[in-house]
């Protein structure tokens, strides 16, 4: 009995109502968005080498999307498509594709940040997925950026900034575990879509600048926009 209390795990500390009432605000924030579809200009900058891109970006919740980065010319030059289970990198021009299972490590493999789907169409969307089942739950005081709540799990910390009165999120950081970053969301009225974000590892070597023009949310568009079939002459690498 006595071997059981030595390694049993410390309890959790106590929430305040106040952070709890946070939490629950981010929360009902982030459950609010439905879809999206827009104009985006993405700008994407590993250590010294600079892409952009320019095309349609839909979304779907929880974790459903779709960019088609566009030539001048108005053809595809890569699709990017994933959902629950499956994410999707067809590369047009190379005739190229790739398949690999919806998860933080794919997501790494090709945008440099091992986070989950439905982690990052939140993001994209504007809002912000509350950890879950935090350790440790804190309200901070506001800063420049308002007020944050501070959500600390197993592996690593996340920090929320946020308007008080409509739950919007200002501000995401994460520190510890694998994705050290943080993402700042362009400023929009309360009931306005998204107008961007700016995505950053904390050691400089990804930033993501995203622009959205004209931007429509919740406007319930046909989830068969969102599929994507690959024409058979194209090459498909398998990544398990």
């Amino acid at each position: 009995m006595l071997a059981g209390c030595v390694s049993a795990p410390p309890a959790r500390p106590p929430v305040s109502a106040e952070a709890r009432a946070a939490y629950a605000l981010i929360e009902r924030r982030w459950e609010e968005w439905k879809d999206l579809r827009t104009l985006a200009e993405i700008r994407i900058r590993r250590d010294k080498r600079v892409q952009r891109l320019s095309g349609v970006l839909l979304l779907r919740a929880p974790s459903s999307l779709r960019f088609e980065a566009l030539s001048p010319f108005g053809i595809p030059i890569i699709v990017v498509a994933g959902d629950e289970k499956t994410l999707t990198v067809w590369q047009v021009l190379d005739e190229r594709a790739y398949t690999l299972p919806a998860s933080p490590d794919a997501n790494r493999r090709w945008l440099g940040l091992a986070m989950g789907a439905d982690e990052l169409a939140a993001l994209l969307s504007g809002r912000v997925l509350p950890l879950k089942a935090p350790l440790e739950v804190n309200l901070l005081p506001a800063d420049d950026a308002g007020p944050s709540l501070s959500l600390r799990g197993a592996n690593a910390t996340q920090r929320i900034w946020f308007d008080p009165a409509s739950g919007q999120a200002r501000e995401v950081q994460w520190t510890g575990g694998a994705n050290p970053a943080r993402v700042v969301f362009t400023e929009t009225a309360p009931d306005s879509p998204p107008a961007g974000l700016t995505l950053a590892t904390l050691d400089g070597a990804l930033e993501v600048t995203i622009k959205y023009r004209d931007p429509r949310m919740n406007t319930d568009f046909n989830p068969d926009l969102l599929k994507l079939t690959i024409p058979e002459h194209v090459r498909i690498q398998e990544f398990r």
